[in-house]
C-alpha cells in the first residue's frame, strides 16, 4: 500500500466514525421523551424505531464513504425515512430541530440531484409543520428552512468534493499505470536499438571468421576477437540500459558504424555539420545512425554508405544513403546476412515474424515520404523495434522521419528533430 492510498484509508475511516457520531444529536431528543414520563408501551416504541433508524443510517454513510462504486441501499432509505416520521409524534420538537440532518445527508447520498430537491422540499415541509402542530412560535419555526437550505449545500459540496477526490484518486492511478507502461515501452525500445546493431555486428563478423578460417587463420582470429570485445560491450550496454537511461553519442556510432560497415566491405563517407549539434538532438540522431548502419548491414548489398549530418538555427539533422540493391530471399527466413549474401528485402517476401528494421518500400509512407508515427515502418504495428521505436522516438520529440527506397536503386533513411524540442 502507498502513502496515498494509506492516507486516502485513514481519511475515509474518519469520515466514517465522524458519521456514527452524529448519531449522538438523538440523545437530546430522546431524553427529553423520557423525562416527559411516558409509558412502557411508547418507551419500547420509541427505542426500536431509534434501533431502526440507526441501522439504516449507518449502511447509507458507510456505502457512501466506501471505495467501491456508490450504489444506492434504497431499504435503508426507505427504513430511516418511515422510523423518521414515525419518532415524530413520539419525540416531537426536539425531532424535529434535529431529523433534518440525518435526512437530508441520506437524500443526498442516495437520490440524484432532481430527487434530491424534490426531498428536501418534503423534508422543510414536514418539518416546519411538525414545529407547528407542537406549538412551537414562528420565532423558533422561520430559520429551520434557512438551516435546511444551508445544509443542503453543504452536504451537496462535501459529495460534489468527495467524487472528485474519487476522480483524482482513479486518475492517479491510471498516469501510475501509464507511466509503468511508457517506461516498459521505453525499456523495450532502448534494449532493441542497443543490442539489434551490436548482435547485427557479431553475426556479420563471426559469418566473415568462418569463411576466413580455412584460408586466413589470422585474420580469422581477429575477427573473433573483435567478436568478443563487441559481445562484452553489448553486455556493457544492458547493464546501462537496466540501471537507467543511457544516451547514445553520435560520434561513437559514426565511429561503431564506420568500422562495422567496413568489415562488411561498404565504404562509407561521413559529412559532419558545419556547427556543434546540441546534446539532446546529438542524442536523436546517434539513434538514427545506428538504425541506419543496422539496416545497411542487414539488409543491403550496398558498397558505399554516405551519412549526412545538418544543422541549423532551428533543426539538427541526419541522412543516411546507400547504393544497395534489393534481393529476395527465402519465405521466413530473415537471418542476417553475410556482405555477399544480403539484400534489401521487399515487403511481400517478409514473414509474418517480420523484424521490424526490415527496408520499407516507399509505399509504406505517405505522399510526403514521412514515415508515419501511429504505424510502424511497413505498415504493421510494432512497438519498440526497429524503425517503428525510431518513428516513435523521433516524433516524441517533435522531429520527423523519411525512409525508403530511391528511384535509381538505394535506400535513404532521413532524421530530422528540433532544437528547441530536443
Amino acid at each position: 500500500m502507498t502513502v496515498a492510498e494509506l492516507d486516502v484509508g485513514r481519511g475515509r475511516t474518519a469520515a466514517r466514525v465522524g458519521s456514527a457520531a452524529w448519531l449522538l444529536l438523538i440523545t437530546w431528543p430522546l431524553w427529553s421523551f423520557l423525562a416527559s414520563g411516558p409509558g412502557a408501551p411508547a418507551v419500547v416504541a420509541a427505542l426500536g424505531l431509534v434501533a431502526v433508524f440507526a441501522a439504516c443510517w449507518l449502511p447509507i454513510m458507510w456505502r457512501m464513504l466506501s471505495p467501491l462504486p456508490n450504489t444506492p441501499l434504497p431499504w435503508a432509505l426507505a427504513g430511516l425515512t418511515a422510523s423518521g416520521l414515525a419518532l415524530l409524534p413520539l419525540f416531537g420538537a426536539p425531532w424535529a430541530y434535529t431529523s433534518f440532518v440525518f435526512a437530508i445527508s441520506a437524500f443526498a447520498a442516495s437520490l440524484r440531484v432532481r430527487a434530491f430537491a424534490v426531498a428536501v422540499v418534503a423534508t422543510v415541509a414536514v418539518e416546519v409543520l411538525a414545529l407547528l402542530w407542537a406549538g412551537a412560535p414562528m420565532s423558533q419555526v422561520w430559520w429551520v428552512p434557512l438551516i435546511i437550505v444551508v445544509q443542503t449545500a453543504a452536504v451537496s459540496a462535501m459529495k460534489s468534493m468527495g467524487l472528485l477526490i474519487a476522480r483524482l484518486n482513479a486518475a492517479r492511478l491510471e498516469v501510475a499505470r501509464l507511466a509503468v507502461e511508457n517506461e516498459r515501452l521505453r525499456f523495450a525500445r532502448d534494449l532493441h536499438d542497443t543490442l539489434g546493431h551490436t548482435l547485427t555486428s557479431i553475426t556479420i563478423r563471426s559469418q566473415l571468421a568462418a569463411r576466413l578460417a580455412t584460408t586466413d587463420t589470422e585474420r580469422a582470429a581477429r575477427e573473433m576477437t573483435e567478436v568478443e570485445q563487441t559481445a562484452r560491450r553489448a553486455l556493457d550496454e544492458v547493464r546501462h540500459a537496466i540501471a537507467g537511461y543511457r544516451a547514445p553519442s553520435l560520434s561513437e556510432e559514426l565511429e561503431t558504424a564506420t568500422r562495422n560497415l567496413g568489415v562488411a566491405g561498404i565504404e562509407v563517407t561521413v559529412s559532419p555539420a558545419d556547427g556543434p549539434i546540441p546534446p539532446a538532438a546529438e542524442a536523436q540522431l546517434a539513434w538514427a545512425v545506428r538504425e541506419a548502419a543496422t539496416n545497411v548491414l542487414r539488409h543491403s548489398r550496398a558498397r558505399h554508405c554516405h551519412i549526412h549530418l545538418r544543422v541549423n538555427d532551428s533543426s539538427a539533422a541526419v541522412e543516411v544513403l546507400d547504393d544497395g540493391h534489393p534481393t529476395t530471399h527465402p519465405q521466413g527466413d530473415h537471418r542476417p546476412t553475410a556482405p555477399d549474401t544480403g539484400g534489401h528485402r521487399p515487403a511481400e517476401h517478409r514473414p509474418a515474424e517480420h523484424h521490424p528494421t526490415d527496408r520499407q518500400p516507399a509505399a509504406d509512407h505517405d505522399s510526403d515520404g514521412h514515415l508515419p508515427h501511429d504505424r510502424p515502418a511497413h505498415g504493421r504495428r510494432g512497438k519498440g523495434n526497429g524503425l517503428t521505436g525510431l518513428a516513435e522516438r523521433i516524433g516524441a520529440a517533435g522531429g520527423r522521419l523519411e525512409v525508403g527506397t530511391l528511384p535509381g536503386g538505394g535506400y535513404r533513411l532521413y532524421a530530422q528533430v528540433p532544437l528547441e524540442a530536443a
